[in-house]
């Protein structure tokens, strides 16, 4: 993992800093915050920390309103029928039920109808043609779509029907022929292009009947969350506005209540992204986004209850589903050894459409290159694109696009269309595009963080920092550091999975943090990543930080050479009776097999290891402390889950459950430092004894703490028996002796394995 520090990147603006700081009342840490957003002037700081309706842009400002009104009213004047045309997705029909109040409260009693995923995105002439039939339609509003369906638009216009597009998708260098809304189209005086489609409803919204319009902004909040817009500037104020909608009981409305379960807490943007958001996207997903809509409008309270209840099932049905893909996914992948590959196309006509998206961003995730899922779709196959940093998807499907059906979207994500018959060479032409561009190191995870602190923070800034919520895309939540050496975690009760302990800068609570327990504890300097939180206790606020990653620097090899040799040990006591090298040997050979990534730590290994023979190096890389890593890489992808370390391992996977550390020579210098004799065993007690009651780690820690020299690698050798043995335990991190035991020395599997490799050593001199 990549930290990038924020003030890495900073200029030097003391002075900015400081005039921010006095004009807005806060820190200059909090300014500092404000300048990595680049809200770098004093106007631009105090309208962040003040967003609400109040700085809503005018909607006559955009192109279009003004005409759009006029048709709509002459629509309400003469009895005109109108549709609202959506989309399924969470942003379309959040967009379709704002404009549709807004509509009946001007006086515009308008049909609405979104399509089903499987009819595809945007305007369908078909289903159009097919509502009119039912009840003729005089005029057509789009919402969250539109904007690229000009040869269908002109279709419409023949039939008689006036079209209003309101969109906010990239606008073609060719707009169809109509009024049309979209912030994105140049040459207009709005100074905001960033609303989702729910927005862009809402402004016309406010354009027909003014401030009333402001009573749908929880909707236009959702949508703009779910659809990831970045939270800056009018989304800001609009997101403000809406949470105060879903935190005040009065206004909270029915469906958003079921959809939100039991939850007393405050509702935040992340709540609208990781809980409202995939139940209200859950329905076009399973093929249902009428359903969504009917529980958005529907004003039966038990009937809204039944349609909450349904979409909270189908996100469960989806989750479901979505794990299933995955699954499959992944065995075709290794089947066909996809993974060699530059960029990664798997299908299967089974699979639904509305889950290949989610799928791919988690394969994205797992193979750190781009991946493209596609299912079955009538006679073709239809696919969504999800890409790494490095690489702009869409201009890589612009560069096959004679191949395509169809294809849409940006440089992150993307949609698909191909026929059967080319889907082979798609995946050609494709893979050799891809192998042209340098995207090495885009699998790697790249944290920013904003400050790190060698002292203690202050309540004051932490009550700041909750001036700038809402968090989200484009205004991140600020994620700080503090380096620590090696650090006592525990428990926060017995039998608790959540740890703590005290840095320089904060009390620290990690989360199911047991996995950082062993790092924690390694006398080495590590580096803390965590967030800021202000809890208050009986009218008493305190300062937790809740801790993100840890992130430990293995350059220093000989104080791992102890915790390696622990490692070894415990190992030893788990496998049958092996010697460590035939466990380790055969380890390596079944994890080759799997794909695992080999990392060599010590070049003079590389004699030692036939089974690596067959390989290639694919990476060398120089690490902190001027150490070099030869990287085997059979899948040709350094970010593999499984990694084995040949050697002390210098990566930041060292204690991970799915990574191995094989020791082959060093295992043999270890064994050689400690004896079998068991007067060598005395000290090692005698410590172990006056620890009884107090906290324990582990025995490397232990052995460092109270021994020196080769002194340690005996006592860690001791303390592994007789832990081994049940003569010493560890309960919840404290030390205990039980009396009654009587155990024989040899009665341990790793006194017996050492006993043994110590005389063949013998035998061979």
């Amino acid at each position: 993992m990549r930290i990038i520090y924020s003030n890495d990147l900073e200029v030097n603006k003391e002075n900015l800093l400081l005039e921010i700081s006095s004009a807005c009342d806060i820190t200059l840490d909090t300014a500092r915050l404000l300048l990595y957003r680049n809200i770098d002037t004093v106007e631009k700081a105090k309208a962040f920390l003040s967003p609400g309706k109040t700085r809503f842009n005018d909607p006559f400002l955009l192109r279009g309103m003004k005409e759009a009104v006029e048709l709509i009213t002459d629509a309400k004047n003469n009895n005109r029928s109108v549709l609202v045309f959506g989309d399924y997705d969470a942003d379309g029909i959040c967009a379709t039920t704002v404009l549709y109040n807004c509509l009946r409260e001007f006086g515009v009693d308008a049909r609405i109808f979104v399509p089903e995923r499987e009819d595809n995105y945007g305007l369908n002439v078909y289903t159009v043609t097919a509502l009119n039939q039912e009840k003729k339609i005089d005029l057509l509003i789009t919402v969250d779509c539109g904007i690229s369906d000009r040869e269908k638009i002109d279709e419409l216009l023949k039939m008689g029907v006036d079209v209003i597009v309101t969109d906010h998708h990239e606008p073609p260098e060719v707009l169809p022929n109509c009024i049309c809304i979209n912030p994105k189209v140049k040459g207009q005086a709005y100074p905001f292009d960033g609303l989702c489609g729910a927005g862009v409803a809402y402004k016309l919204g406010c354009a027909l009947i003014g401030k009333n319009a402001d009573s749908y902004l929880d909707f236009v909040a959702l949508a703009t969350v779910a659809d990831s817009m970045d939270l800056v500037f009018e989304n800001r104020d609009i997101v403000v506005e809406g949470l105060k909608l879903f935190n005040n009981p009065s206004t909270l409305r029915l469906p958003f209540k079921y959809l939100l379960g039991d939850n007393n807490r405050q509702v935040t943007a992340q709540t609208f992204m990781y809980t409202v958001a995939p139940r209200v996207n859950a329905g076009g997903r399973m093929g249902d986004a009428k359903c969504t809509l009917k529980l958005f409008t529907e004003q039966d309270p038990n009937k809204i209850f039944d349609l909450a209840v349904k979409l909270n099932n189908y996100n469960i049905e989806r989750q479901t589903e979505c794990d299933n893909i995955y699954r499959e996914a992944k065995k075709i992948i290794d089947a066909k050894a996809l993974a060699k590959r530059n960029i990664i196309l798997v299908e299967n006509e089974d699979w639904k459409i509305g889950f290949i998206g989610i799928v791919a961003a988690r394969l994205v995730e797992e193979y750190a290159r781009p991946v493209i899922v596609f299912a079955g779709h009538d006679e073709c196959l239809k696919g969504s694109a999800r890409s790494v940093d490095g690489l702009n998807i869409f201009d890589a499907l612009t560069e096959v696009k004679d191949l395509l059906v169809t294809y849409g979207g940006h440089s992150q994500a993307a949609g698909v269309t191909v026929t059967k018959e080319n889907f082979n060479t798609l995946y050609d032409k494709l893979d050799e595009y891809v192998g042209k561009l340098d995207i090495s190191g885009a699998g790697e995870k790249t944290v920013v963080c904003d400050i790190k602190f060698d002292s203690e923070m202050s309540i004051r800034f932490a009550r700041e920092l909750e001036s700038l919520e809402p968090f989200g895309v484009g205004n991140r939540r600020p994620l700080f550091a503090v380096d620590v050496n090696a650090v006592n975690s525990m428990p926060l009760k017995l039998g608790s999975p959540h740890y703590s302990y005290r840095t320089v800068a904060a009390e620290m609570l990690d989360f199911n943090g047991e996995k950082n327990v062993k790092k924690l504890a390694l006398p080495i300097k590590k580096t803390i990543l965590f967030e800021a939180n202000l809890s208050s206790y009986k009218n008493r606020e305190s300062l937790k930080g809740y801790v993100r990653y840890v992130c430990p620097d293995y350059s220093d090899l000989k104080a791992l050479e102890p915790f390696a040799f622990m490692n070894e040990l415990q190992k030893i006591s788990i496998e049958g009776e092996k010697k460590p090298e035939e466990i380790a040997r055969e380890a390596l050979t079944d994890y080759l097999k799997k794909g695992s990534t080999i990392i060599i730590n010590d070049l003079s290994d590389l004699e030692e290891i036939e089974e690596l023979k067959a390989f290639d190096v694919s990476a060398l890389c120089e690490v902190e402390g001027g150490k070099t890593q030869v990287i085997y890489s059979p899948s040709e992808t350094a970010n593999c889950k499984t990694a084995v370390y040949i050697g002390v391992p210098i990566a930041d996977k060292y204690i991970g459950e799915e990574n191995f550390v094989l020791n082959l020579n060093k295992q043999n210098a270890f064994i050689k430092k400690v004896s079998v004799d068991r007067s060598e065993f005395i000290e090692t007690f005698s410590a172990l004894k006056s620890l009884c009651g107090k906290t324990f780690k582990d025995s490397a820690s232990f052995a460092l703490k109270y021994f020196i020299g080769d002194e340690v690698y005996q006592a860690i050798f001791a303390a592994e028996v007789f832990i081994e043995l049940g003569i010493f335990k560890i309960n919840q991190g404290v030390l205990t002796l039980d009396e009654k035991i009587k155990n024989a020395l040899t009665n341990s599997k790793v006194y017996s394995k050492i006993y043994t490799i110590k005389e063949s050593y013998v035998r061979d001199i």
